[in-house]
C-alpha cells in the first residue's frame, strides 16, 4: 500500500453527523455523501485528524421541527465544522484491522426563514438561527485488505449532546424558536463499505451501503422511519498525488414515519405519507502528499446538488476537508 494512498484514506473515515435536523426536520441523522473514495479502507495502524468545513444551502415544502408543524415553502442555509479522530490499533480482529473514529460537530450558522401560511403567522416572514455544538458520533470499526479489493463494517452511534427544545412561535417579534443544534434521539447505523483500488492504473471503485435506526423523540412523540442510505464513487488516482472523481448517494426512507407527532404532522400538511427519500451527486477533488505542521496531509474537496427529494430538504452542498496523519 503506498504511503499517499494511506494518507488519502484518513478522509475516509469520517462517518458524519448532520447538525441537528432529523427527518422530522428535513435531515438524517447520518450527513450523506460522507463515504466517498477510500471508503471501504481502513489504513495502517496510528492516528488520524480530519477536519471538514461545510456549507449548505437547501428547501423544503412542508416539515416538522420541534413538534411544530411548518406548512410552507422553508429555507436552509447552514455552516458546519466538524472534528473527528481516528485511532486504528495494531493489532487484529477477526482476522482485520480494528479501528474507532470520533466525530464532534459544531454548527456554526444556521439560518431558517419561510412564510407562514397558517394563523396566527399566516403571511408573516418567518425566520430562526442557532449555533453550537451538535451531536457526537462514535464508530467502532473492522477492515480487511484482499489484493486490490479492500472492505470494512462499522457501526455508528449517534449520541444526543446537542441542545434540544420543543419549538415556540414569537408572533410579535416574527420570529420562531425551533433549531436545535441537537436531534433528542440515539440512532445507530450499521455500514458496510468496499473499495478496489488499482495501484497501476490508479483507477479506484469504492461504494457503501448502511441502515439508520433512531429512537422515539420522546419530547415530541416522533419516531423515525429506518433508511436506507448508498453512496458510490469513481476516482482516477494520478502520480502526481491529485485526483478527480464522481460521486453520488441515494437516501429512502423504508416505511412511513409514525407516532402522534408524525399523526400531526401528515394532518397539518395533507400529506399521505412522511416516507422521505433524496439523490445527490457531483465531483471531487483530493490531494495527497502535502505537509501541514510536519505531519502528512490530504485535502479533498466535494460538492453535490441534490434531486428527485421528498418530505426532506434538497440542498446544494459545499464540503472541504483536511486530514492529517500521526
Amino acid at each position: 500500500m503506498k504511503k499517499s494512498y494511506c494518507i488519502a484514506f484518513a478522509a475516509a473515515l469520517s462517518a458524519s453527523a448532520t447538525a441537528a435536523w432529523a427527518v422530522e426536520g428535513g435531515l438524517g441523522a447520518y450527513l450523506l455523501g460522507s463515504r466517498t473514495t477510500f471508503a471501504g479502507i481502513v489504513p495502517g495502524s496510528g492516528s488520524y485528524l480530519g477536519i471538514d468545513i461545510v456549507t449548505s444551502s437547501g428547501s423544503v415544502d412542508g416539515l416538522s421541527l420541534g413538534g411544530l408543524p411548518i406548512r410552507a415553502d422553508t429555507d436552509l442555509d447552514l455552516t458546519f465544522a466538524k472534528l473527528s479522530y481516528t485511532y486504528v490499533f495494531d493489532a487484529a480482529l477477526w482476522g482485520g484491522t480494528p479501528a474507532l473514529n470520533l466525530n464532534i460537530p459544531f454548527v456554526l450558522d444556521a439560518n431558517l426563514t419561510f412564510t407562514g401560511e397558517t394563523p396566527p403567522i399566516a403571511g408573516l416572514p418567518i425566520s430562526d438561527s442557532t449555533s453550537g455544538i451538535g451531536d457526537i458520533t462514535i464508530t467502532p470499526m473492522v477492515g480487511w485488505h484482499s489484493g486490490m479489493l479492500h472492505y470494512s463494517t462499522g457501526l455508528s452511534v449517534f449520541a444526543p449532546t446537542g441542545s434540544y427544545n420543543t419549538a415556540s412561535i414569537d408572533v410579535p417579534g416574527r420570529t420562531i424558536n425551533a433549531l436545535n443544534t441537537g436531534k433528542n434521539i440515539w440512532s445507530f447505523q450499521p455500514v458496510f463499505a468496499v473499495t478496489h483500488m488499482n495501484p497501476q492504473t490508479g483507477l479506484e471503485f469504492s461504494g457503501a451501503a448502511s441502515l439508520l435506526f433512531s429512537t422515539r423523540n420522546k419530547d415530541t412523540d416522533y419516531q423515525n422511519a429506518p433508511a436506507l442510505n448508498l453512496e458510490g464513487t469513481v476516482m482516477q488516482h494520478l502520480p502526481s498525488g491529485w485526483a478527480f472523481g464522481v460521486t453520488g448517494y441515494a437516501y429512502q426512507q423504508l416505511d412511513d414515519d409514525s407516532g402522534n407527532g408524525a399523526a400531526a404532522t401528515r394532518v397539518a400538511l395533507g400529506a399521505s405519507s412522511l416516507q422521505a427519500r433524496v439523490f445527490g451527486a457531483g465531483p471531487v477533488i483530493s490531494y495527497s502528499g502535502a505537509s501541514v505542521f510536519g505531519k502528512d496531509a490530504n485535502f479533498q474537496v466535494k460538492y453535490f446538488t441534490e434531486f428527485g427529494a421528498k418530505r426532506r430538504f434538497e440542498s446544494d452542498t459545499l464540503w472541504f476537508n483536511m486530514s492529517l496523519t500521526f
